[in-house]
């Protein structure tokens, strides 16, 4: 099968869409399909152009077996919804140019394009793309984004959402199938009016590495977080979890990785001598960021306890899980949450701030917390291996593709 991917990140940025982007196609590739990924030049997080990059209006390289396709873009800093929006505009219309007057470097015979959502500009380029060659397109929903910022603090009612939703709802018609990644997010979709049949639910997952590290012979607790320091995550508001365990652990270190429109507040806060405990380093590769999974015990996932992000699994979970890393989750009670009480993988706050910091004081002045901890990670690892493999993933995804085609 051909298949032309648009996603506007990719290897080597560190960010849960090019991990998907590029895990997937890296195993489609494998397993013996022809993929093209139409992405931008990486320079997330910092906002520049990756060393050993030459930004042009167009190139080619090869990646693992896989054909990359570079369009230009306007790189910025992560650091606010405006610099996002430029970001994201400036990939989308350079990227409209190069599929009207450089079509030819890309090609045309594909038997599937798939548009992946997060930035829903980039699932546009494809259902363009899509339209201009009359080939079946595939809508990949990692967020809804019109939901999403309703949980951020938009109004229902604000012309951004309507339009935002306006333009989703618009590529769910269009497209012949829509993966989407949460249970939740099929069930939102329906009540919006979309048609049933049309939507496949296929999780994010990881494939599980060795363990380096046998947990029990760790003396420092690390606490972590690796990730997007944004408005959604409100990185600053678990500064006061952190704040209880390290009151009640000799020897505590909260490990926070990551860039984002909360990094400056971040390091005002951890400043503070009551966050002596706090170690803020920036946003690095997936690469570099192996090192400092091995020396963690317990990290954090965290999302605004918004009903509108109930349905929100973030893909960090299946990292942490793959890793026989317990996870702390902090947000509203809904699909994550229940990955992580179902399998015994974590701690789970879903209450008011003053529950939660009860909760978590009582588990951590329990005698038995490390040993706790540590079978935590056991089992999300275990169900990792179990219901979330990345490889027997990609091969339903693979399924989806080949029902669109044979129509």
């Amino acid at each position: 099968m051909k298949i032309l991917y648009f996603s506007q990140f990719y290897t080597p940025e560190s960010i849960a869409p090019s991990f998907r982007a590029t895990e997937h196609s890296k195993i489609w590739s494998k397993m013996g399909h022809d993929v093209t990924v139409f992405t931008g030049y990486p320079n997330y997080p910092s906002g520049r152009i990756f060393e050993g990059y030459i930004p042009k209006l167009m190139s080619k390289e090869s990646i693992d077996g896989v054909n990359v396709i570079r369009s230009k873009l306007v790189a910025v800093p992560n650091t606010s919804v405006i610099k996002r929006l430029e970001n994201a505009l400036s990939y989308f219309f350079f990227g409209l140019f190069n599929i009207i007057f450089n079509k030819r470097k890309i090609g045309k015979e594909f038997d599937v394009v798939l548009g992946t959502s997060g930035v829903v500009f980039n699932a546009l380029l494809a259902q363009i793309y899509s339209f201009f060659y009359r080939i079946p397109f595939i809508f990949e929903i990692r967020d809804i984004t019109y939901v999403q910022m309703q949980a951020t603090g938009k109004r229902k009612d604000s012309l951004a959402v309507k339009g935002m939703k306006m333009l989703e709802l618009f590529l769910c018609k269009k497209a012949s199938k829509i993966v989407v990644v949460t249970n939740g997010f099929k069930k939102s979709l329906i009540l919006d009016g979309v048609q049933e049949e049309k939507i496949e639910v296929i999780t994010n997952g990881v494939d599980v590495k060795p363990l380096k590290n046998v947990p029990n012979s760790r003396e420092k607790f690390v606490l972590s977080y690796f990730g997007t320091l944004g408005i959604s995550q409100d990185i600053v508001n678990t500064f006061a979890y952190g704040k209880v365990i390290a009151d009640l652990t000799d020897d505590f270190e909260y490990l926070i990785i990551g860039e984002g429109a909360q990094r400056k507040e971040a390091e005002e806060q951890s400043e503070k001598s009551e966050n002596f405990f706090i170690h803020l380093l920036p946003g690095m590769s997936a690469e570099n960021l192996e090192p400092y999974y091995c020396h963690t015990q317990m990290s954090v996932i965290t999302l605004r306890k918004s009903e509108n992000f109930k349905h929100t699994i973030p893909s960090k979970l299946f990292q942490i899980m793959g890793r026989g890393i317990a996870v702390l989750f902090i947000g509203p009670d809904g699909e994550a949450a229940d990955i992580i009480r179902k399998y015994h993988a974590g701690i789970v706050l879903t209450d008011s701030t003053e529950e939660d910091l009860v909760k978590l004081k009582n588990f951590f002045a329990d005698n038995g917390w490390k040993d706790e901890v540590n079978q935590m990670g056991r089992n999300g690892r275990k169900a990792v291996e179990e219901h979330y493999l990345r490889t027997a993933l990609a091969k339903r995804y693979i399924d989806v593709m080949d029902s669109v085609r044979s129509k």
